[in-house]
């Protein structure tokens, strides 16, 4: 299992086909905010650099990329689901704390914490 998963600020929609062309989302927040909200929710992740975090341990492989709009405020994220038979709970986790929303690019569809968690 491998797939990428785009978090940033999504309307109300089931699908990328849905999304307004005019939809212009807002930032996410300040680097070490975002940070920090991600480290609430998942303790274990870990800071590879200004750009990158880990998640990883024995049932959860995840990276997760930051995005910036100016170097400061994160636009989006991107999470590399590499394996791990916790990693979509775990993203669904993130999700729900975060209260943001993704595109799953494997479906087409967007989905939140409460979306994921029902598929599991």
């Amino acid at each position: 299992m491998s797939w990428d998963i785009f978090i940033q600020d999504f309307p109300e929609v089931s699908s990328i086909l849905e999304v307004p062309a005019d939809h212009r989302p807002k930032p996410i927040g300040e680097r070490d905010a975002v940070v920090a909200r991600i480290k609430e929710a998942i303790p274990f992740a870990e800071e590879q650099d200004r750009d990158w975090l880990f998640i990883r341990n024995a049932y959860t492989d995840i990276s997760i990329q930051l995005h910036f709009e100016d170097g400061k405020q994160v636009r989006y994220m991107v999470a590399h689901v590499h394996g791990g038979d916790q990693s979509a709970a775990c993203i669904a986790g993130l999700l729900c704390h975060l209260h943001l929303r993704a595109h799953d690019t494997a479906t087409g569809d967007i989905f939140d914490g409460d979306t994921l968690d029902e598929s599991l």
